[in-house]
């Protein structure tokens, strides 16, 4: 816990992930979107404060730390679930999902069935917004 400790607070008001930014600059609306291990919130916040309702999911308890970056407004638009990949039975129907650096943590044998949760979920002509750390 310790490192993760000390990760959260060196990146508890990093600014969102490029890809992210990317994403945002070609899309035509805001809507739905689930934010897969979302750490403190860096692109959860910038998704809900450009217009997006927001499920954040991780396997810490970090909802303090990202609704205090919030106002009373654009708590309204923000949930948070503390859980871990596994134990996911289902995801929403949703426009965007994002996963920037999280999806190596799921168990490798639970990741077939994360990978189609994400599929499943994500409404037609969406996108799914990632980056990975793996080398294979």
């Amino acid at each position: 816990m310790g490192n993760i400790k000390e990760y959260y607070k060196n990146t508890l008001f990093s600014p969102p992930h490029k890809n992210l930014l990317d994403f945002i600059s070609l899309s035509n609306k805001p809507g739905n979107a689930i934010d897969l291990g979302c750490g403190t919130g860096r692109d959860t916040v910038f998704l809900i404060k450009n217009g997006w309702n927001v499920l954040s999911i991780d396997r810490e308890n970090t909802m303090q730390m990202i609704s205090d970056k919030l106002n009373t407004e654009e708590l309204k638009r923000f949930r948070f679930i503390n859980q871990d990949f596994e134990s996911i039975i289902e995801l929403e129907k949703n426009d965007l999902v994002v996963a920037n650096f999280s999806i190596p943590f799921c168990d490798r044998n639970y990741f077939p069935k994360l990978w189609n949760k994400i599929v499943n979920s994500i409404s037609e002509e969406r996108l799914f917004c990632r980056k990975l750390f793996w080398i294979k």
